[in-house]
């Protein structure tokens, strides 16, 4: 059954990364191939007013040598739905004739634009006109104004199309839409693999303790049997009561990780105190080459789950201890207040470290660099912190001489606020 588990963790996430692949390479096609399309189109619309502009060079003659508007005026009419904003000028630089829907400056009377000295313009005008000229002129070359017989008669500066200055915006506009479209996306995903991984915690950390269950009855009815014959004074008995006692606290643990655990306990000390005590007493096996240490205290009050943060500190200090070269070093737990209320748990070993480019993973579900590893043992840690008693946990430091996760929770108040 635990095999069948642990093969289920796997597969789920293996399909998960697959899907998430999937998707971010179909979001970026789809980005790629609407961006391409809208740019060619762009890229037409701006021949099509290259060719506009050229065709209307072709008939400009006319109005760059009427003496007044009246005979042209069906020209300018046409020219005033063009939507590609251009000015005409003469040969001088005076500006005669522009589509003042688009640009939106009125043409005042043709006789006023007749009569400005351009050697030193001062109608305000006239001066924003040219101002706009030279700044279509640093954008698209203008045309040459021809008359019949090839003389050149004026100047045709134009700009970009309204039209093709929306179009030039699409792509960006469609980048952000297809941004927001993937980050909802990627929140949705976010929620559902949290959902997902709630069922499997909740589905392995139950089957877990009910495979506990039977052996640890029996367990228990044969160390009363020994308590029976040999006495309950007995060292042994007495240690394997303890484990049993243990064990016991193991089933409990995995019971509660599928619903929300009371957060009732408030002397962290004592807690890790327990914790380094049982493992002290188990180190023998060892040869004596690994020291635990706890140090520092804390006043600021926490609250917490005492079975819950328990297995968090047994998990660091078990993969502390496997991190351990040749088994020998030293694994310290120091306790910090906060400076701004809540406390600081510090587990810290003389190990080999972990690499830089595994630091981003270890937290992952089904991540683990042991042969034999389920690699859930640092995932239901950050669970434990991060979900149960609104806190964090991260690797603090690590290099070749050892490693340091940081516990962090907050104060009391905060922690039971976010529970509720």
């Amino acid at each position: 059954m635990l095999d069948l588990l642990r093969r289920t963790v796997f597969l789920g996430l293996r399909r998960r990364y697959l899907f998430n692949i999937y998707l971010l390479l179909g979001s970026i096609s789809i980005v790629v191939v609407t961006t391409v399309f809208t740019f060619k189109v762009s890229k037409s619309v701006e021949r099509q007013s290259f060719l506009t502009t050229q065709l209307l060079s072709g008939v400009a003659s006319r109005l760059v040598k009427a003496e007044n508007l009246e005979g042209i005026q069906p020209i300018i009419e046409i020219i005033n739905e063009n939507e590609v904003p251009f000015i005409m000028t003469d040969n001088s630089g005076r500006p005669l004739m522009w589509n003042a829907p688009v640009i939106g400056v009125p043409v005042p009377d043709y006789q006023i634009l007749l009569r400005e000295n351009m050697s030193s313009p001062s109608n305000p005008v006239v001066l924003e006109i040219l101002s706009l000229a030279a700044g279509y002129d640093q954008d698209q070359e203008p045309f040459a104004i021809v008359d019949e017989e090839g003389a050149r008669v004026g100047t045709l500066h134009y700009g970009r199309s309204a039209l093709s200055q929306r179009l030039r915006v699409m792509p960006y506009l469609e980048l952000m839409v297809m941004a927001l479209f993937f980050l909802i996306i990627l929140w949705a995903l976010q929620n559902k693999k949290d959902a997902e991984q709630q069922a499997l915690f909740a589905g392995m950390s139950k089957e877990t303790a009910h495979q506990l269950g039977t052996p640890l009855t029996s367990i228990m009815g044969w160390v009363a049997l020994l308590e029976d014959r040999m006495g309950k004074e007995e060292d042994v008995l007495v240690e394997l009561n303890r484990d049993v006692d243990r064990l016991s606290m193991v089933s409990a643990r995995f019971s509660q990780m599928g619903s929300l655990p009371k957060l009732e306990d408030t002397d962290l000390v004592e807690v890790v105190e327990d914790t380094v005590n049982y493992f002290q007493r188990r180190l023998p096996h060892l040869g004596g080459r690994v020291q635990l240490r706890s140090e520092g205290t804390v006043s600021n009050p926490v609250a917490f789950n005492r079975d819950l943060l328990g297995w968090v500190l047994e998990n660091l200090l078990k993969n502390g201890i496997d991190a351990l070269v040749d088994g020998k070093g030293t694994i310290t737990v120091r306790l910090e207040n906060e400076a701004e209320g809540g406390v600081k748990m510090q587990v810290t070993d003389t190990g080999k470290g972990i690499p830089a480019r595994d630091t981003a993973k270890i937290f992952e579900p089904g991540y683990t660099t042991k042969k034999r590893g389920w690699g859930m043992g640092l995932a239901l840690v950050k669970r434990i912190v991060t979900q149960y008693h609104a806190g964090r946990i991260k690797v603090e430091s690590t290099s070749q001489h050892g490693t340091t996760f940081l516990v962090t929770l907050p104060p009391a108040a905060s922690a039971i606020a976010d529970q509720n």
